[in-house]
């Protein structure tokens, strides 16, 4: 009948007759410090947009040139403003589809203040906020006082904003905007657009709203939650007009910073940026399932659709290839998103499914 037989090091050490562990083996080994995780899907955005840098500039010597970068930072200039706000929205699984007509009819809000009501720049930025805060905090209301889905709820909105800036003007543009409100908007601060500085200063602001304050938890757990956020204690429905409302605020910023740089308010100035927007905050890897969304992404999605639309055309591309570009590089970006995670709206499909058949 065989025996087991116990390895010697180990049976020396049982039994009464054991010997004592030496030092060596008495000590004990400390747990290893777990290494900071590197966010993969975060670096993946920024090495995109350093392979779209250098392949335009491989392609056009006049792209990474100083000023035309300086070009690019400002034409993302809108699209990041607008995109901060989007980001906030998208965080808690909702959708902003009003921000473009927000900041059309405050453009021409504020452009007819100054030009036929004779307000100062000042104030008339000042009532252009105002304003695109009560329509934002709108949007708020409407999606959570009468429980209307945030796409509907937007949508509707939108329309009723983009009328409102038709009949402001009887659908005419807005000229001869004065020159100190186009200096507080459109001028440099040492060889630096202000639109850049501005974008700098509203991003900084928004991420530590987002990442260093309570509120800014309460938006990342009613986005991942709703039900587990209100159950432990968060107001979901403040929280969400909350953040229409900074929508609506950042789409108001974005609106006088168009009129700023054209010199002039037109009745469907915001409308291209809806879309681009909310691509840069997707780009950036806001998702649209709810609970996740980074500040810096967002810039970075902004960036890249700028460089897109300066590199066609320094490669004199037709413009009308450029949305072409930009639907593939959103169709790319939620495509790896998604790819990253397991495909989660797949899954969630499938789920019920196979309960029903279980």
């Amino acid at each position: 009948m065989s025996q087991h037989t116990m390895p010697k090091d180990d049976a020396s050490q049982q039994g009464p007759g054991k010997k004592p562990l030496n030092n060596a083996d008495a000590t004990v080994k400390e747990p290893r410090r777990p290494r900071p995780a590197v966010n993969l899907q975060a670096l993946g955005i920024y090495i995109a947009a350093v392979v779209i840098f250098l392949i335009f500039g491989a392609l056009n010597g006049n792209f990474l040139t100083a000023g035309n970068l300086r070009d690019i930072a400002v034409s993302a200039s809108v699209n990041a403003i607008i995109g901060l706000g989007i980001t906030f929205v998208i965080i808690t699984g909702g959708i902003d589809l009003a921000v473009g007509s927000i900041a059309s009819f405050v453009g021409i809000v504020s452009a007819t203040l100054m030009v036929n009501a004779g307000t100062s720049p000042l104030l008339a930025l000042l009532a252009g906020i105002l304003l695109g805060l009560v329509c934002g905090a709108l949007n708020g209301v409407l999606i959570t006082k009468l429980k209307l889905p945030p796409f509907i709820a937007t949508l509707g909105t939108m329309s009723i904003y983009q009328g409102c800036a038709y009949v402001v003007t009887n659908g005419r543009p807005v000229y001869n905007v004065p020159k100190d409100f186009v200096f507080m908007l459109n001028s440099y601060v040492g060889g630096v657009p202000v639109a850049v500085i501005l974008v700098a200063v509203l991003a900084v602001l928004c991420w530590l709203l987002l990442r260093r304050t309570v509120f800014g938890q309460n938006v990342i757990a009613t986005g991942g939650s709703e039900e587990t956020a209100w159950l432990s204690g968060v107001r979901v429905d403040r929280v969400k007009i909350a953040v229409y409302a900074l929508s609506g605020v950042l789409a108001a910023i974005g609106g006088l910073v168009i009129v700023a740089r054209i010199n002039a308010a037109q009745t469907d100035a915001g409308s291209p940026y809806l879309l681009t927007a909310i691509a840069s905050a997707v780009i950036g890897g806001a998702n649209l399932m709810g609970g996740e969304g980074r500040i810096a992404g967002t810039l970075v999605g902004a960036l890249i659709l700028g460089a897109l639309t300066n590199g066609l055309v320094l490669l004199n591309v037709p413009s009308f290839y450029e949305q072409i570009v930009t639907g593939l590089v959103v169709v790319i970006a939620v495509a790896l998103d998604q790819g990253s995670k397991g495909w989660p709206l797949m899954k969630k499909r499938t789920a019920p499914k196979k309960a029903a058949t279980a």
